[in-house]
This record gives C-alpha cells, sequence and structure tokens, in this order.
C-alpha cells in the first residue's frame, strides 16, 4: 500500500506541478485492498460483497432461465396476445 501512495504522489506532483491542492485518488480496481479485510470500511466491505457474489447471483439467474426459457417464453407470448386483443373488447361507459 505504500508504494501505490508514492507513486499516487509521484503522478499528482508530475501532472499538477502548478496546482498546490492534491487530490485523493480514487481507487476503482483495489484486489490487494480486499485482501486485507480488517481494514476496509464498512463502506468497502459492502462493495466488496457486491464485487464478489455478482457472478453467483448472475449464474443462478442463468440456470433458472435457460431451464425455464420454454416456459418463460410461452408466458410472454400469451401475455402480449392477452393485451392485444383485450383493447379492442373494452367498453367504457
Amino acid at each position: 500500500m505504500k508504494s501505490l501512495d508514492e507513486l499516487e504522489n509521484f503522478f499528482n506532483k508530475f501532472f499538477y506541478r502548478n496546482k498546490n491542492k492534491q487530490r485523493k485518488l480514487k481507487r476503482i480496481f483495489q484486489w490487494r485492498r480486499y485482501l486485507e479485510w480488517n481494514d476496509l470500511t464498512l463502506e468497502e466491505k459492502l462493495t466488496a460483497k457486491r464485487f464478489l457474489l455478482l457472478p453467483v447471483f448472475a449464474y443462478i439467474i442463468l440456470g433458472i432461465f435457460s431451464q425455464y426459457f420454454l416456459l418463460i417464453s410461452l408466458f410472454l407470448i400469451g401475455y402480449i396476445l392477452y393485451k392485444k386483443f383485450e383493447n379492442n373488447n373494452i367498453v367504457k361507459k
């Protein structure tokens, strides 16, 4: 982590020579940071959990969708046909 901070300071000095105020860079891809779980803030822990559990949820959703694809498509076709023919039969008084 120290080397990353030194690298950040180097780039800040190089690119922002005229500015006195140094900005903190936001870390986007931080695998090393996630490995130090106890040092994370609550927001970073929540972000890590979402990032790491996303493939699990995607696998479950794709599994359900592929298993029941025919049933889902029949329901969608039936719903579209129902909505198409329903509009002609409704009479408002």
